[in-house]
């Protein structure tokens, strides 16, 4: 979804605990633009007290850094929504609203390889081919194949046509088959790899009714948990969560936790990775044409 266009780059606030449905975060200090901010615990957030507040074999939040993809005026990440990592591991794969392709560093630098006419959303990789997959919103899946010069349509999702741009956001692989969501209803569809529908759409607020859309998903590798990331201030919803990111079985049939993001991500995450090699969870936040896009990496214990 495109973002709302601002003028100015807003930065986290200082540090302050807070309780949360599942648990206790720490917010972090803001960093000067093209930095990143340094991670420091509230003094009420001992690891007791957090570790109390979150379920038994639930990943538990700690803290976060914050990288403003930035180079310059001119050459900064435009409308960043859809990040996985790559088949190594080794770095993150990013997709923008403007049709951008990028490769970009765990220490926030970034090379732009290509652009096309198109709304990238989603993205996300197959790790036995190294495939990725994109959504192009509204209902377009497309795939890039490895050396990664060209996206390559592959089928449309029939019922997200209409949405236009609240459809699909959300893209992941699991267990050899997509799973997709839009911002429409918090809606879920699974399909093959060739674009055949294995299931019937569902929405996730049937499992919990606090989440307004999807936003971003993501299969967390070497664990069955889905990670599903709602983008949405929700200001004038009170029955939904603002900015929150949601913990599922692999299934997405049971709700493990929620944590919320809008101490430091409040303008519009729509893009989450999870990486246990780096005991993190790494969320893209689209600040629109204007302004640089950010990348968050907020640290967990338990993944």
């Amino acid at each position: 979804m495109k973002a709302p266009s601002r003028f100015s780059v807003r930065l986290p606030v200082a540090a302050a605990a807070f309780a949360a449905a599942f648990q206790v975060v720490a917010d972090t200090p803001a960093a000067a633009p093209g930095t990143a901010s340094a991670a420091a615990p509230a003094p009420a957030a001992t690891p007791a007290a957090v570790a109390s507040a979150t379920p038994a074999g639930v990943p538990v939040m700690e803290g976060h850094e914050t990288f403003v993809l930035r180079r310059s005026e001119k050459d900064y990440v435009v409308e960043l929504s859809g990040i996985c990592l790559s088949k190594d591991g080794d770095f993150l794969w990013g997709v923008g609203d403007n049709g951008h392709f990028y490769k970009i560093g765990f220490d926030g630098s970034y090379e732009l390889l290509w652009a096309v006419a198109g709304d990238f959303e989603g993205l996300t990789i197959d790790p036995e081919t190294g495939d990725l997959y994109v959504c192009d919103e509204p209902s377009a899946v497309l795939r890039i194949s490895p050396p990664y010069k060209e996206a390559v349509p592959l089928f449309d999702v029939e019922e997200a046509k209409g949405m236009g741009n609240s459809g699909l956001e959300g893209l992941t692989w699991y267990r050899g088959r997509l799973y997709l969501g839009a911002q429409t209803g918090a809606t879920l569809w699974e399909y093959s790899l060739s674009g055949e529908k294995t299931a019937d759409k569902r929405s996730l607020r049937s499992v919990v009714p606090t989440i307004s859309e999807i936003a971003g998903l993501c299969r967390e590798p070497g664990a069955d948990r889905l990670w599903a990331l709602d983008s949405n201030s929700n200001r004038n919803r009170p029955e939904y969560l603002p900015y929150t990111l949601y913990l599922f079985d692999g299934g997405a049939t049971r709700l493990l936790a929620s944590y919320p993001l809008g101490s430091f991500a409040d303008w519009n995450p729509e893009g989450v990775c999870a990486d246990p090699a780096r005991g993190c969870v790494w969320i893209a936040e689209d600040c629109g044409d204007d302004c640089p896009s950010k990348l968050h990496k907020v640290r967990f214990s338990g993944l």
